[in-house]
């Protein structure tokens, strides 16, 4: 299995002694910060110092090796490191099984998930000891592998773990939504089935309808709540290990252990976007049906992938033909070949792909049953939020850093590679491949820009799900040079094969395995309590409104519950951020008129944040055009903090505002 070019014995060494040098340091300065932070007096708390000065003691070992390995003696030292002979095959086994299970019981303990749980240092460094644990584990059993390979097969396999079981958690009985967004998921995957599901047909979802299209199948059936919670997830890992053995298939690799190897660095790179469960089926439908050969067999592929596009988002629109003409510049020398006649076929896929997703869409909007078009474009209209290009609170790293700070590392591996195999490439073929990246980078930003957006990576979908096909088909040799010879593997060096595998690694440590806890008395007591309150208001023949928590209706949850269509958390909040005020006059109409004699949404706390805050615009365009409407005309019944859930009644009398 050689994918990468192995570095000097003592070149591997210390870059494991710097970095596990290194990463107690870092842990002491995030402890020092969090004791600031909670009010710890360091030098008072005996189990803070012994902890702070074990770290000191473990660096200043690792720092003596260091000075040891540049002297006349490091060869000493690595052979020591190396001498594995007295133990067996069944020991390094072991250790591996204890490594793998290491990390993921640490970040799941309650004390660390309450105490630890945002101190990135102290989590790489957990995450790195386990590795290290592991690759002596991997060498032990299978001797013939090197000591890089046995680090980066661990970091991979140990990655992968954690990646599915951050997953996890999220399928549970608890009967309320966990997270903001989650019983909008939920919800609008059933009004495709409105009449199945309520006995009436109701307007199809504006919101992502391929994904909510994805997300109905347990309705069906009448699943119960944890079963759609599976299906999501399901969905979610499985659509992405799909892509997998698609571009893997393109590829060609023969080797075994090297087509493994790349498989579990692509699954990481797709999920650390993340690419959206739903925008993956136009990958996979370009991935498997894209043949430079069989010039109808593109067509089909191309039509199919821009019509699930047009369902999903705006920005993917371009997506489809993007794909295929990227396909067709990395398959497709231009040797021989008329410049205009080449170029024909990817510009007529794009230019004919984006006609597609925006016709797609419109059927769909004809067919939706939602009459103001507009709804379905808001985004074109809300704020572009630019201090998010750089670190602010609602997201530390800042957009344009985190994407750079991703993609540097394999934007330089293309550069070596390019350059390289100069002889390989038309330069119009690299220009309009590295004109593709660019235009979808920046996209990407603008998209992320956008009030609501900006808090992670994932509106730069487009644009990673390109440069992880550009980046295989250049590593993994799977691409048609100029002059028609088969391209051999290059192992990538040592140095860039860390790089390119760490990043996502990185990333990736800093989410923990946390398993909701709750009370079925106490949930099942609420549950009682919102059908006490949906009895009384139908005895009274009132209108019930649920803001959030629709899945309680959709899902039997709650009975005899009459849904109103209108005004879902998510789609108050789009028309918010965009400031549709045809939509909102309309909400406040109703909320001035008291249309309403319930309404169920999380407890509603009136307080304009200040720019410094995270999300502050997100928040004040809640409060100001959704909130304060409510609050002027409603008042609290009854709260569940607990369980994010609080029950609004009409104000009697004179109404007061906050």
């Amino acid at each position: 299995m050689n994918f990468i070019s192995p570095p000097s014995r003592a070149a591997f060494w210390r870059t494991i002694l710097i970095i596990t040098g290194t990463l107690p340091l870092l842990s002491i300065w995030n402890l020092i910060t969090l004791a600031q932070e909670i009010g710890v007096n360091i030098s008072t708390s005996v189990s803070w110092m012994a902890g702070i000065v074990s770290l000191m003691l473990i660096s200043l070992t690792v720092i003596l090796g260091l000075v040891i390995g540049m002297s006349k003696a490091g060869e000493s030292l690595w052979l020591r490191f190396e001498s594995i002979d007295r133990f067996n095959k069944g020991f390094g086994a072991g250790l591996i099984l204890i490594a793998l299970a290491g990390f993921p019981l640490i970040s799941s303990n309650s004390f660390f998930l309450r105490i630890l749980h945002f101190e990135e240092w102290v989590r790489m460094l957990a995450f790195w000891s386990f590795s290290l644990a592991g690759m002596w584990g991997i060498k032990l059993f299978r001797k013939a592998t090197t000591w890089p390979i046995a680090l980066i097969v661990f970091l991979l396999c140990q990655s992968v773990l954690q990646l599915f079981l951050i997953n996890l958690p999220s399928i549970t009985n608890y009967p309320f939504a966990m997270g903001w967004s989650e019983t909008s998921r939920y919800y609008y995957p059933s009004l495709f089935l409105s009449q199945l599901v309520y006995g009436e047909k109701f307007p199809w979802p504006i919101l992502h309808p391929s994904l909510h299209a994805l997300l109905a199948p347990p309705y069906l059936f009448g699943a119960p709540l944890w079963f759609h919670r599976f299906w999501q997830t399901f969905l979610r890992l499985g659509l992405a290990a799909w892509m997998v053995p698609a571009l893997l298939k393109r590829l060609s690799i023969q080797e075994r252990g090297l087509k493994i190897f790349a498989g579990m660095w692509m699954l990481l790179l797709v999920l650390l976007g993340p690419i959206y469960l739903h925008l993956i089926p136009p990958v996979l439908i370009l991935l498997y049906g894209f043949s430079p050969q069989r010039p109808a067999r593109t067509w089909i592929a191309v039509l199919l992938a821009s019509v699930w596009a047009g369902l999903s988002r705006i920005n993917w629109y371009v997506m489809p033909g993007m794909i295929a003409a990227v396909l067709y510049l990395l398959e497709v020398p231009i040797k021989g070949k008329n410049l205009r006649g080449y170029l024909v076929k990817p510009a007529s896929w794009f230019l004919v792909g984006t006609a597609t997703a925006i016709v797609s869409m419109r059927i769909y909007i004809a067919l939706s049953g939602i009459p103001d078009a507009g709804s379905f474009y808001t985004s074109l209209s809300s704020d572009l939020l630019w201090y998010r290009l750089l670190p602010n609170e609602s997201y530390p790293l800042g957009l344009l850093p985190a994407a750079i700070f991703v993609s540097l590392p394999m934007w330089i591996v293309l550069y070596i590679r390019f350059r390289s195999r100069r002889a390989d490439w038309h330069l119009l073929r690299v220009t309009l491949l590295i004109a593709a990246l660019l235009v979808l980078f920046l996209g990407g930003l603008v998209v992320s820009l956008k009030i609501g957006g900006g808090a992670d990576l994932h509106n730069l979908d487009a644009y990673f799900a390109i440069l992880l096909i550009v980046f295989s088909y250049l590593v993994f040799a799977g691409y048609a040079p100029e002059d028609g010879r088969p391209v051999q593997f290059t192992p990538l060096s040592w140095g860039n094969a860390m790089w390119v595998i760490v990043i996502p690694i990185l990333f990736l440590t800093q989410s923990s395995i946390s398993f909701k806890t709750y009370d079925p008395a106490q949930t099942d007591s609420v549950l009682r309590k919102l059908q006490a309150e949906v009895d009384r208001v139908n005895s009274e023949g009132g209108q019930i409104l649920f803001i959030t928590q629709r899945h309680l209706v959709s899902m039997g949850l709650l009975h005899n519950v009459t849904l109103v269509p209108e005004y879902e958390r998510e789609e108050l909040m789009e028309m918010a951020m965009a400031d549709n005020e045809e939509f909102l006059a309309v909400l406040r109409s109703d909320l001035d008129a008291q249309r309403f004699e319930l309404i169920v949404v999380d407890p509603l706390t009136f307080k304009i944040l200040a720019r410094r805050r995270a999300f502050s615009e997100e928040n004040n365009v809640w409060v100001r055009r959704i909130m304060r409407p409510i609050l002027c005309n409603y008042q609290l019944e009854e709260s569940f903090p607990a369980d994010d859930i609080a029950m609004y009644i009409p104000q009697e009398g004179g109404r007061v505002c906050p």
